[in-house]
């Protein structure tokens, strides 16, 4: 029986298996292709990225850099700080002294750069770093001029553009300035807690007394009084629970009570507290009084009597025991508290002010709330603000 196997049907098989054969071989050529251009192609981008970090680190390298005013100031600070570092026999030595160094010698002893290399040479400018004693530690203020385009202000030159001879606001006196009025802008935020502008006296220094009311009241003083025969207390600050309480509020870190935190702290200057006693028909209103006793060197005290009084600008305002105090004072209409001052003529009473805004002399061992007042440098930088209650004045 002949076979039916054809020589036809195997080409065709063959040609078939040809065709399928050369579909795989330029599909394959064709990945191959594909893959040399996507080689290519990413070695040209990373070439791109490579050139392009390349060309950025040379302009960083010899394109002279952006320096923002304040980073100039903050350069200027560091520099001192290690300047007086290598000569600390160069520093101040007492709270009234001021040591300046200049940009150029601190240039000059590879502190810093020489200033052209901040500001570019289209913007001359010059400056200097001040330096005080601050307790146990140093005060750094720069102070950079470069003409019209930026100088450096310090914060009391800030606050005193606006002073005012009738109304609400701040007024010149011999002694500095002073806010007086019910509404007056004069809050100042420090980074813990908001504080109202007192005065500015006449070496710039800036007196704050908190905003808030405090959380805990304390006696004036609860001692043993021999004359009256009980726990009265004694009206002398120097030795009162009121002092002891201050001196614990400033040092304080508690979550509930703390006032102030290290950065603040190191922004306080020391001042002469003047806590002299008052008799109730006084009326003199610049401290005199107050002031024949002082305590020196005080970092945290309170207002005297002559303080509450000034800050009212009611003319029947005649002694601080009058009611018309409390009218057009933007220091009346806090919680009840206690002013520094004691009544002259005893030992046993002292003024605080009521809820109401009323001044009392009442019994030491009383419970009031202590309103504490810090002094601070104006010279410190002036940041933002216009010292209302929305925009309080801030320090750099």
């Amino acid at each position: 029986m002949g076979s039916n196997f054809n020589v036809g049907s195997f080409n065709a098989i063959d040609t078939a298996e040809d065709t399928k054969n050369k579909k795989t071989t330029k599909s394959s050529g064709g990945n191959e292709d594909l893959k040399k251009k996507l080689i290519l192609l990413g070695a040209v981008i990373l070439g791109g990225v490579v050139i392009l970090a390349l060309i950025m680190f040379l302009v960083s390298v010899f394109m002279p850099k952006s320096y923002t005013y304040d980073q100039i100031e903050k350069i200027m600070t560091s520099a001192a700080e290690n300047y007086f570092a290598d000569y600390p026999n160069k520093l101040p030595q007492t709270e009234s002294e001021r040591v300046d160094i200049d940009v150029d010698i601190l240039a000059s002893g590879e502190y810093m750069k020489p200033m052209i290399e901040y500001t570019g040479e289209n913007l001359s400018c010059t400056g200097f770093v001040s330096v005080q004693t601050n307790g146990d530690d140093y005060l750094y203020i720069p102070r950079l001029d470069c003409g019209e385009e930026y100088i450096t202000q310090p914060l009391y030159e800030a606050i005193t553009k606006n002073v005012v001879d009738s109304g609400y606001g701040l007024y010149e006196t011999r002694d500095g300035y002073v806010f007086r009025g019910e509404d007056v802008n004069n809050y100042l935020q420090l980074d813990l807690a908001l504080w109202r502008i007192v005065d500015i006296n006449n070496d710039n220094q800036i007196r704050l007394v908190l905003a808030n009311d405090m959380s805990l009241a304390v006696p004036w003083d609860d001692r043993y009084n021999n004359e009256i025969g009980y726990n009265i207390g004694i009206n002398t600050y120097s030795t009162s629970r009121l002092r002891e309480a201050m001196e614990d509020l400033y040092e304080s870190n508690d979550e509930l009570d703390a006032v102030l935190n290290d950065k603040d702290r190191s922004k306080t200057i020391s001042y002469d507290l003047c806590v002299g006693k008052r008799n109730l028909n006084e009326t003199s209103t610049d401290n005199s009084v107050e002031c024949k006793e002082v305590l020196e060197g005080q970092k945290m005290g309170l207002l005297t009597a002559s303080d509450y009084m000034t800050a009212s600008l009611d003319p029947n305002c005649k002694t601080v025991v009058d009611k018309s105090c409390q009218n057009y004072n933007y220091l009346a209409g806090n919680d009840k508290w206690w002013l520094v001052t004691a009544v002259n003529g005893g030992s046993d009473e002292v003024y605080g002010v009521q809820s109401n805004g009323v001044c009392e002399n009442v019994n030491a061992s009383t419970y009031m709330y202590p309103r504490p007042v810090i002094m601070i440098d104006g010279n410190l930088l002036y940041k933002s603000g216009k010292g209302t209650l929305n925009k309080p004045y801030k320090i750099k």
